[in-house]
């Protein structure tokens, strides 16, 4: 998961903490407005991270993280090594909050291969370390008679040529076979529960993205400019669950992106082909809470603006 990092960490000269401290009025904000988290988000997370063991600056220390019982697994470890400032050796709240957004909106592409990256240091798999790691997953005694059978059955599905080892592309070629549903369900993460989100958007109106069937606006079909900005904010994150989610299969969105080189043009090629298929019935309402679906809510915020 190393690459990744850089859209982690932020370097000190750009940090919130140049902006605000943790005694500030200002300090959920800020963090809201730099990570582009909602407000709820920041101040759920904010408990969690005080209650880590943070220090009064709004940074954990190594030795804090050291403490935890979740810190002394080596891959849960790992995990956590990519959220801390290599040069103060300190996770700052907001680097907590932009590793933990990643988690929640990268594309699946981009999770499996954080995931590949913290299994063996991004190095090839051998039979002997995988078998290592299906121990760590099958921990109850009942289970420790299946590890074998479970290690031969994925190490084929991932090795298919037998070449002895697990490569990156192989790894993420076998994940993606599995049944989508699997996966995602496998991968999905939410800042916010879904009833939690459901029950603040309920309340609080400033959060509320659920569209108003009054609404002219949201019963119009989407034109080409809307599509356009919704296609700009989704192109890097995981669109094809939205594609999903509007009905395209995986062989046509394959094709989208045969057709297009640019991942910008990709799903706007969908949203437009979506648009022509569902006619009157392809409403803003109806691709807002697809995105909303997709975790993809400053989609929405351009889509209805």
């Amino acid at each position: 998961m190393g690459a990744y990092t850089s859209q982690i960490v932020v370097p000190e000269s750009k940090a919130c903490t140049k902006f605000t401290d943790p005694k500030s009025a200002n300090w959920i904000s800020v963090h809201a407005v730099a990570t582009e988290l909602n407000l709820a988000e920041v101040d759920r997370l904010w408990l969690r991270f005080k209650q880590l063991g943070c220090s009064d600056n709004g940074e954990l220390t190594e030795e804090k993280l050291s403490k935890h019982s979740v810190y002394q697994d080596a891959f849960s470890r790992r995990i956590i090594m990519q959220f801390v400032n290599p040069k103060t050796k300190t996770i700052t709240f907001e680097n907590f909050l932009r590793g933990l957004k990643w988690c929640e909106t990268s594309k699946l592409e981009d999770k499996l291969k954080g995931i590949f990256r913290m299994l063996n240091s991004g190095k090839d798999i051998p039979k002997d370390i995988f078998r290592e790691i299906i121990k760590r997953v099958y921990v109850q005694p009942e289970d420790r008679g299946n590890i074998d059978s479970v290690v031969n059955t994925l190490y084929k599905m991932m090795d298919p040529k037998n070449k002895g080892t697990i490569t990156e592309a192989s790894f993420v070629k076998a994940c993606r076979e599995l049944p989508p549903s699997t996966l995602e369900s496998a991968l999905n993460f939410e800042l916010l529960p879904s009833n939690m989100r459901q029950e603040l958007h309920s309340k609080l109106p400033e959060f509320d993205n659920t569209p108003d069937p009054r609404s002219s606006a949201e019963r119009a079909v989407p034109g080409d400019g809307a599509l356009k900005r919704v296609a700009d904010k989704v192109k890097s994150r995981d669109w094809d669950r939205l594609a999903n989610k509007l009905n395209f299969d995986s062989e046509e969105i394959n094709k989208f992106k045969s057709q297009h080189r640019d991942p910008e043009d990709q799903v706007y090629a969908m949203l437009r082909s979506w648009r022509a298929q569902e006619g009157s019935l392809a409403q803003a309402s109806v691709l807002a809470r697809a995105l909303r679906d997709c975790r993809m809510d400053d989609a929405v915020a351009v889509l209805l603006p």
